[in-house]
């Protein structure tokens, strides 16, 4: 089992909080629109938990025959120095809400796929960017499995090949699986242009450019923790029947590490 490590300090470690905050942002099991795949914020949730949640939400409708069986949750790694794309060898990551069992069969497909994706446990035990995004997971889709996936780095490689792999494996099983990729943009205090991609980013969104996300993401214009993962999942061609849309109007920011600003933002392909 992976234990949390970020419980009680990016979101509460029991289960009365973690409902209550999820009734205090307004969601609610079962009501919301029906996304195959969601980008939600990986900061503390007093920053950026409601982003997060309207971001799950955007997908909450999917109930019923059509609940996902499984949600494959791609994150980014912080610490620079592991560089692959990490499945883990855990059978459940352990939530206030509950455990969330791994798929491992998913799992096993896509480890065959390539020599680059490989099980690797550590990673994830060290890694709050999936954690975050699990009691939302929990919440509306209390059934589902779930197939945790790390990126280390971002070489166009890498991003190719789990994009080739999301597709080899979960395009016969799209109609059951939810993709939720955790990302965060960022701006440099000494890159006076990254805010305006931001800005772009959003237009997109807004204006549900498919062609116009994937263009920017592969060509390092829309940058941020998690950005890869957005650009594997785009070139996966898993969304080409659907429609980027912003899951909330709202953007929130931050102060992170050396003086750079976090921008946390919630998007969904319906």
């Amino acid at each position: 089992m992976r234990s949390p490590i970020v419980d009680g300090l990016f979101y509460p470690d029991d289960p009365g909080g973690v409902l209550s905050y999820m009734r205090g942002i307004g969601l609610r099991r079962g009501r919301g629109d029906t996304a195959r795949a969601i980008i939600a914020p990986h900061g503390a949730w007093e920053i950026s938990g409601s982003l997060a949640g309207a971001a799950f939400a955007s997908a909450a409708g999917r109930v019923g025959g059509k609940s996902p069986a499984r949600v494959v949750v791609m994150g980014p790694m912080h610490n620079g120095q592991e560089k692959g794309i990490f499945l883990s060898n855990s059978h459940s990551f352990q939530t206030p809400l509950g455990d969330i069992t791994v798929d491992q069969e998913a799992s096993g497909w896509l480890e065959a796929y390539s020599p680059l994706i490989t099980v690797y446990d550590i990673p994830h035990l060290h890694e709050h960017s999936i954690e975050v995004l699990l009691p939302f997971v929990k919440y509306f889709f209390p059934n589902a499995s779930i197939v945790p996936i790390l990126m280390g780095g971002c070489d166009r490689q890498q991003t190719r090949t789990l994009a080739g792999a999301l597709q080899a494996v979960f395009a016969p099983i799209m109609a059951e699986t939810l993709i939720a990729v955790s990302f965060n943009m960022t701006v440099y205090p000494d890159s006076p242009g990254e805010l305006e991609n931001v800005e772009e980013c959003l237009r997109l969104f807004r204006a549900g450019s498919r062609g116009g996300l994937q263009a920017a993401f592969d060509a390092g214009l829309v940058t941020g923790c998690g950005g890869a993962l957005v650009s594997s999942l785009l070139q996966s061609t898993l969304l080409d029947k659907t429609r980027p849309c912003l899951a909330s109007e709202s953007l929130l920011s931050a102060q992170g590490e050396g003086d750079k600003t976090v921008y946390y933002g919630a998007f969904s392909f319906v």
